[in-house]
């Protein structure tokens, strides 16, 4: 892996034809490169010996010095890739060889036109397209939401601390930030029907560790009003099968929170 010098010192070799160390020295530093002329030289010098680079003497002022210019070191391996397959096939092998990947080509390009790929199917975890919409971002949900929360949705800006930090996110089918995310995109059917909401413990650690100040519990809180008020009930008394040794707090609080 080249080095950000080295990269570098090669972007200058494109442009130029031929040109010395101390050139390429100063045309570095013009960009603001740091480094010193000494740096620059062991680092061409040793591009040179892994082959990067290519490295010439020409005459110079009675002694002689190098010029470098960029070497194509693509062309060089096809070229020891064609002398060994040579070397090793003969003519016969290489034509052999040829034919055998035109033909496994030709094959390839076939079941592609017969089959159309859909990018979107080639990547597994894309389960539904989300259609952005002003009329869905700017919806009055959003502003009811934040009306009965009394907390800014939009100052979310996704960092995962609530997520991380819930007890209860072992059991919930969308993660805290996720509520969040949805709510910010316009996407309430999804938000509201998801067990999230309900299985929110109001323990306030979220709240706790959100660095914009978002009290997520309090939208969590709204979004269970909301349902409650449309008489949306998450939990049935008549459905219940009621233990007479379950504490009589812990019922009122859990109708409290799961009936209207």
């Amino acid at each position: 892996m080249l080095g950000s010098l080295e990269k570098r010192i090669i972007s200058v070799l494109h442009k130029e034809k031929k040109i010395t160390a101390r050139e390429i020295f100063e045309k570095l530093r013009k960009e603001g490169m740091a480094s010193t002329y000494v740096t620059v030289n062991t680092v061409l010098s040793r591009m040179h010996k892994r082959g990067l680079i290519k490295r010439t003497t020409e005459p110079f002022r009675g002694s002689f010095r190098y010029t470098y210019e960029y070497k194509d070191v693509k062309d060089d391996f096809i070229t020891d890739v064609l002398e060994d397959v040579n070397i090793l096939f003969g003519k016969e092998g290489i034509d052999h060889l040829k034919d055998k990947l035109d033909a496994e080509k030709s094959i390839q390009l076939s079941s592609i036109k017969e089959k159309p790929i859909d990018v979107l199917d080639s990547v597994p975890f894309l389960e539904k397209r989300i259609n952005l919409d002003r009329n869905d971002i700017q919806n009055s949900i959003i502003k009811k939401i934040e009306d009965v929360s009394g907390q800014r949705i939009l100052a979310c800006y996704q960092c995962g601390k609530c997520s991380a930090g819930c007890p209860m996110v072992s059991l919930m089918d969308l993660l805290p930030n996720q509520i969040i995310r949805l709510i910010q995109l316009g996407q309430f059917n999804d938000v509201l029907k998801s067990k999230t909401i309900w299985l929110c413990a109001t323990c306030f650690s979220c709240s706790a560790r959100c660095p914009k100040g978002v009290d997520l519990a309090k939208v969590m809180e709204a979004l269970r009003l909301l349902l409650l008020r449309k008489s949306t009930n998450y939990v049935e008394l008549s459905d219940l099968d009621i233990d007479e040794n379950i504490p009589q707090i812990a019922l009122v609080s859990n109708f409290r929170k799961m009936t209207g």
